[in-house]
């Protein structure tokens, strides 16, 4: 059979991160906005310069932003110096902003979600706080997830990390088997961290999202339409809505 070669490669364009997908089937450039942080992905065939969809991009920046803003807002995510709201494992929490001399700390109690950070502090730290927040949850769930899904699947991975990823759920490293989860995972219902881990497990059986891979990962997760409902929504879409 003959496999579909398809690129990936992130930029930073007016600020932004940008994913650009090549796909060799492909006539023509599209981009859109893509939940849940209104990430751009722009899509075009291979032999397209970057001045090429660069320029399409441009042409249609303010559309966009007006796009990913929303997104942003729809998220259920607001946070600021005053406080606001996040997301931790599908549900959403008061955010709580206290100004310290000591270190940064961000804990889960009493029905919010409490972040301690130096004075002087804005979004941008705030958010690296609860970043060190969502990498604890996932860390102490990640023990009991991987052997399950090793279970289903019958396939290990050398080894599974955690970083912060702009426009992916997951990632998979073929040839080193080493699988890479976005911290963002730790604002999903917690079923959706055990569907991308086995989605990226079989990669290491099937390289592209061949038909042949679908098929497997439905059948190591049959609820797998459930969990792309809830990684395509706001960042604390979940619950008991089957």
């Amino acid at each position: 059979m003959n496999r579909l070669v398809i690129s990936r490669k992130d930029y930073i364009f007016e600020g932004v991160p940008v994913q650009v997908v090549r796909r060799p089937r492909m006539k023509n450039i599209r981009v859109r906005v893509v939940p849940p942080r209104g990430d751009i992905v722009l899509s075009c065939p291979f032999g397209v310069g970057n001045y090429e969809w660069q320029s399409v991009l441009r042409e249609a920046w303010a559309q966009l932003m007006t796009a990913r803003e929303r997104f942003l807002q729809e998220s259920g995510e607001n946070i600021s110096p005053v406080g606001g709201k996040c997301c931790l494992w599908g549900k959403s929490y008061g955010l709580k902003v206290v100004f310290t001399e000591q270190a940064s700390l961000a804990r889960c109690t009493e029905g919010h979600v409490l972040v301690a950070v130096p004075p002087g502090s804005g979004r941008e730290q705030i958010e690296a706080c609860l970043y060190d927040l969502y990498r604890r949850e996932l860390s102490r769930a990640l023990p009991h997830v991987i052997p399950l899904c090793e279970r289903i699947t019958g396939l290990k991975a050398k080894e599974v990390r955690l970083k912060r990823m702009q426009t992916r759920w997951g990632s998979c490293n073929i040839r080193e088997r080493r699988i890479w989860l976005s911290l963002n995972l730790a604002k999903k219902p917690p079923q959706c961290l055990q569907y991308v881990l086995i989605h990226e497990l079989v990669h290491l059986l099937e390289k592209n999202h061949t038909p042949e891979f679908h098929a497997l990962v439905a059948r190591f997760y049959p609820d797998w339409q459930l969990a792309e409902k809830w990684l395509r929504g706001g960042s604390c879409d979940g619950g008991d809505d089957r």
